[in-house]
């Protein structure tokens, strides 16, 4: 019983640094993110830039207290720049740029117990090309946007019963100056996802999307929150993504999205 607690005890003082302390970490480590994500254990994954080198890397990053943590850098390929956890924690999916074959690569790899397991060659068991932006969610489906694709939107594969993934499936098209990558479901019918414009810059934002009989709606830009991408969820349920301007991490309680998200449909 006392393990027990001193182990939940220590669960709350890690999940209660770490939500509030991720861009102190990014500052003090000159972290640069590109995309990220935070497991309910407290610990985040992050495909960044060392501003020193400059180098895209795959990093763990461990909360140790409000302003160290420990730093691990994943060595699984190089130019690491695009990486997701599931919702539920329990895998990795993570692309990287091999320069020795001059190809794309994307791996799908267990976490569980703080330690990754074995590679699945994503792509070989897909057929994708290539994956951009993306998010995984509980049953390990995949929505993504990929550049390699026509035409260009998000994009859904299914993981199907037999363990394998059904046909990528588009649920929203890129429209003549509206990119839409970086989905993000909150619900079975609302998606945010990050829209950025070809021409117009000031189309860049936050959208969001209602599905309504199996098709999602044209989204609709969400007027109170910067542009940024790599949305997700941390240890806490909030949202969480990267601000595109100041590379800072903007952190909203889902209430506050669902008050936003009211406002804007």
């Amino acid at each position: 019983m006392k393990k027990t607690i001193l182990l939940s005890i220590s669960l709350l003082i890690m999940n209660f640094v770490t939500s509030q302390n991720i861009n102190t970490y990014l500052d003090k480590y000159k972290l640069y993110p590109n995309m990220i994500s935070q497991h309910s254990d407290g610990e985040w994954f992050l495909s960044t830039k060392p501003i020193e080198s400059g180098t895209p890397e795959l990093v763990k990053i461990t909360p140790v207290s409000r302003t160290e943590a420990k730093i691990d850098t994943l060595d699984y390929g190089f130019y690491l720049n695009i990486s997701k956890l599931s919702n539920d924690g329990d895998h990795l999916l993570y692309a990287f740029a091999d320069t020795i074959q001059d190809v794309r690569k994307t791996y799908m790899r267990p976490y569980k117990n703080g330690e990754l397991g074995e590679p699945t060659d994503f792509r070989a068991f897909t057929g994708l090309e290539s994956l951009t932006y993306f998010m995984v969610d509980k049953d390990d489906n995949v929505y993504f946007y990929s550049y390699s694709k026509s035409p260009k939107g998000i994009y859904l594969v299914l993981k199907q019963k037999d363990g394998k993934y059904s046909e990528a499936k588009l649920l929203i098209p890129k429209r003549p100056d509206l990119v839409p990558f970086s989905p993000l479901l909150l619900d079975k019918s609302t998606m945010l996802m990050a829209m950025h414009g070809e021409d117009d810059q000031s189309t860049n934002g936050i959208y969001v999307s209602k599905k309504t009989d199996n098709t999602w709606a044209k989204p609709i830009k969400i007027e109170d929150m910067p542009y940024g991408w790599s949305l997700g969820f941390d240890s806490d349920g909030n949202l969480i993504y990267i601000n595109a301007k100041t590379r800072r991490i903007e952190r909203y309680s889902q209430n506050t999205i669902r008050k936003a998200i009211d406002k804007t449909i």
